[in-house]
């Protein structure tokens, strides 16, 4: 019989609290052609700027749900390097009666690799996250469910823009993550007192209803972060 894995990999050194689910690890290399006088591809080069990128999902799992504390650096030092691989983003998925899934991607160069430092640039997006969140639907700083609206599910997705530049050989030299965001949404049953959240730009909001089902209520927003300095 075959030996084959049968088992999903932590590729970001997350603590026990979050199970891993699924992962992958995704070799891309870049390949240099030329045309000929008839167009085919001649002096083919490949093996340039080899770039692994990596994807993993977590359920996270606290009898005492404190998922801020629990996923510590990765959001204190949000763009970082975990376990050698640069984050680019982290999704937060909260369900009505539910534990918390995250999802984390990132990347990493064989060539010049990027290491733990602020200047490769990361930002501290934690303050997004309520304190005691993990179980069911949070509510963030600044919104009011009032008596008669319930939040049934939000997601929170942490992002950046991330530069890469490579050497006269083709293989990746710098790189540096910058203009660091977080993107909310969340959906209510019934329409809350104040759906808006503090520190966030509102991008869209409002109620809906039909003869099927409860009236409900979206919200979706966007915050910047300044990336750390010292």
């Amino acid at each position: 019989m075959a030996t084959v894995g049968f088992q999903a990999s932590n590729l970001f050194a997350v603590n026990s609290n979050f199970h891993e689910q699924s992962s992958s690890s995704i070799d891309n290399e870049t390949i240099a052609t030329i045309l000929d006088e008839v167009g085919n591809n001649e002096c083919v080069t490949g093996n340039l700027d080899t770039t692994t990128q990596y994807s993993n999902e977590f359920s996270y799992c606290n009898a005492v749900p404190d998922l801020k504390g629990d996923i510590g650096t990765l959001l204190t030092q949000f763009g970082d390097v975990f376990d050698s691989k640069k984050v680019d983003s982290v999704t937060i998925n909260f369900t009505a009666g539910e534990y918390a899934t995250v999802s984390v991607s990132g990347h990493q160069h064989a060539e010049n690799a990027h290491t733990s430092a602020l200047a490769d640039g990361y930002a501290d997006v934690s303050a997004v996250i309520p304190a005691s969140a993990g179980f069911g639907v949070p509510t963030f700083a600044g919104q009011v469910a009032g008596a008669n609206a319930s939040p049934v599910s939000a997601s929170v997705t942490f992002s950046c823009n991330h530069v890469d530049r490579v050497d006269e050989g083709g293989d990746h030299f710098v790189g540096n993550s910058i203009t660091f965001q977080c993107e909310i949404s969340v959906e209510w049953i019934g329409e809350p007192t104040t759906p808006e959240s503090t520190g966030f730009t509102t991008q869209t909001k409002g109620g809906n209803d039909s003869n099927q089902d409860y009236d409900g209520y979206t919200y979706t927003a966007i915050r910047w972060f300044d990336r750390a300095t010292s």
